[in-house]
């Protein structure tokens, strides 16, 4: 389900006239949570072109559409979007066999251990990552209308830094990393720990993200409220989802204009 032609035309948005999810005559909206790949921020300028050029200082010479095809078939050697247990260790773990299993079809060269590390290192770098159209002016926009911010987000410890150097950690009260609390989306005990520290009941949160599993099901079936936001054409099931960030500024109430306090 999309959404627009409200007042959002001025802004080219297009959403289909429909009932509102977000403002549904449930409890006040008091935050909003955002996933951060696929959501606020994109490989740039693409996943099989940052793997082939480091794989080049490696010996491995690729055209990055092949690795970016090996990359989607070792994502679906991975488990299944389950949700539980996670830390530190247990992401570069996940993801030095992701590597492999894309290496694989390339041939793995002698010093894999150093190519994984200037991967995972190169992936903390902002120059790697773009942001998703519109994407600061609506955070600021949000904030301007009282509404809580946080992420939440499967990833490690490198979003720390990487949020930071892309100047969008200051628009964030708080930024919630499975790897840091113990549990990765879809399972509900990171959602749980999430209003903990939030300290609001589930109905008074809505989730954004792209995965229709991870982030748009496993909010709704927390409690929460959600929004898919999608690239192509083509709808997702039932979920209510959005193809444009500015989207969010129509369907949120503008409440308190006074910001929350952004994170330290």
């Amino acid at each position: 389900m999309a959404y627009s032609r409200l007042d959002g035309r001025r802004a080219g948005i297009t959403v289909e006239r429909m009932h509102n999810p977000v403002n549904d005559g449930g409890p006040a909206l008091a935050a909003v949570t955002f996933d951060v790949g696929g959501t606020l921020l994109q490989p740039e300028p693409g996943v099989g072109a940052v793997y082939a050029e480091v794989f080049a200082r490696y010996g491995v010479e690729a055209d990055p559409a092949r690795i970016d095809k090996a990359f989607q078939r070792a994502w679906t050697t991975l488990p299944a979007e389950t949700g539980g247990a996670t830390d530190e260790a247990a992401e570069i773990a996940k993801w030095r066999r992701l590597v492999a299993a894309t290496l694989d079809e390339f041939g793995r060269p002698r010093e894999f251990d150093r190519l994984f590390r200037e991967l995972w290192d190169t992936f903390a770098e902002p120059r790697r990552w773009r942001l998703r159209d519109h994407a600061r002016d609506v955070l600021s926009g949000l904030r301007d209308r009282g509404i809580r911010l946080a992420v939440l987000s499967n990833w490690d410890s490198r979003l720390h830094p990487l949020l930071e150097g892309l100047g969008l950690a200051r628009y964030f009260e708080a930024i919630f990393i499975s790897a840091e609390i113990g549990w990765e989306k879809p399972d509900a005990r990171l959602f749980r720990a999430v209003e903990d520290r939030l300290s609001l009941p589930p109905p008074a949160i809505l989730h954004v993200g792209d995965s229709p599993v991870s982030d748009a099901r496993a909010a709704r079936a927390a409690g929460w409220r959600s929004l898919l936001i999608r690239d192509g054409d083509e709808a997702v099931g039932d979920e209510p989802e959005i193809r444009d960030l500015r989207e969010l500024l129509l369907l949120l109430p503008r409440g308190n204009r006074r910001p929350p306090p952004a994170a330290r």
